[in-house]
């Protein structure tokens, strides 16, 4: 009787021992499966901070020219990147007044230089995301000045393509 009850207790400690292992190799996995998806997010985030190459007025603190957490980041990764390649940068005045818009591009312009950017190299801006482009509200003027044409009882504008 005893010896069964102590080949039980032996089987049942070296059974706990699997399971732990077990439990620590699950645990371990879905530790590095977690970090392989934060750095795949983190490069998808990267890489659209730099395409999209703009701060707007969320990325400072409000009536402020401090950047926030946000536009911290966000301005790393564009120092990150023009230290190795020349580009421009964004900083979107919106409903900014003038004198408050003014000091943001120049802390932005003081953070760059004082990550050893050269300036020749980088542009700033008031574009929109991605690159320059026109106001809605210029696309509505243009859109109405586009001449019309006849296509067989419709009128096509040949600019936009709109029936």
């Amino acid at each position: 009787m005893k010896l069964a009850l102590m080949t039980v207790a032996i089987l049942f400690c070296i059974m706990t021992i699997g399971c732990q292992e077990n439990a620590e190799k699950e645990s371990n996995n879905h530790a590095i499966n977690k970090q392989l998806v934060q750095s795949y997010n983190d490069t998808a985030i990267q890489n659209a901070i730099i395409t999209q190459h703009t701060l707007f007025p969320y990325h400072f603190v409000t009536n402020g020219a401090e950047l926030n957490e946000l536009g911290r980041r966000d301005l790393a990764a564009l120092i990150s990147h023009f230290l190795k390649y020349p580009g421009r940068i964004n900083i979107r005045q919106q409903n900014t007044a003038a004198k408050l818009y003014e000091a943001r591009v120049n802390l932005v312009r003081d953070r760059l230089q004082q990550a050893g950017i050269a300036m020749e190299r980088i542009s700033i801006s008031d574009d929109i995301p991605g690159g320059s482009g026109i106001t809605s509200e210029r696309v509505l003027v243009i859109l109405q000045q586009a001449p019309r044409r006849s296509t067989g009882g419709t009128t096509t504008s040949m600019s936009s393509g709109i029936r």
